[in-house]
């Protein structure tokens, strides 16, 4: 049973570590002017749905990342 668990574990594990990467250079490569726009417009959201507060806190943490280098856009 644990060979079974870890060949059923590993590839899923393997592939969100590459979905996640692939996620974040994603938000890097975004421009400046375009990752502003687009965290402006999550605050006038009223309801958003689930996978729209995920997009909107990735939007936030990308601001983050880049005020913490110096580059204050949102």
């Amino acid at each position: 049973m644990k060979s079974t668990l870890r060949t059923a574990i590993y590839p899923l594990l393997l592939g969100s570590m590459v979905f996640l990467s692939a996620c974040e250079s994603k938000w890097e490569s975004m421009p400046d002017d375009e990752l502003a726009a687009k965290n402006a417009e999550c605050y006038t959201i009223d309801d958003p749905a689930a996978a729209m507060i995920q997009v909107c806190k990735n939007y936030k943490r990308e601001c983050e990342r880049r005020r913490s280098e110096g580059i204050y856009v949102c």
